[in-house]
């Protein structure tokens, strides 16, 4: 399982990404705290998408527990295979 990152993280890594960005010339904004705190808000709206696909999944594998122990199939790999699956079905990237 990835490593999730916590407020703090989000924050650094928002503001990286806008901090990159704009020495690059690549985007101009009006304030750089604005466009800091979208991106954090889109970096944690995608890491909410991400826990609750990994709750579906969870609940596609506690229906077939059984049939994966007596399959004797990997959890983590189905895990990962399911999820890949559902985000590619749900437009979500990994």
């Amino acid at each position: 399982m990835p490593m999730r990152l916590n407020k703090q993280q989000i924050e650094h890594l928002a503001y990286r990404i806008v901090k990159g960005l704009l020495t690059e010339n690549l985007i101009m904004v009006e304030t750089r705290e604005k466009t800091v705190g979208d991106v954090q808000n889109i970096i944690t709206k995608e890491l909410e998408k991400e826990d609750l696909l990994d709750e579906k999944v969870k609940d596609i594998l506690k229906e077939k527990l059984s049939e994966i122990r007596n399959a004797n199939i990997d959890y983590y790999e189905m895990f990962r295979l399911i999820k890949t699956k559902l985000a590619e079905q749900e437009n979500i990237v990994l």
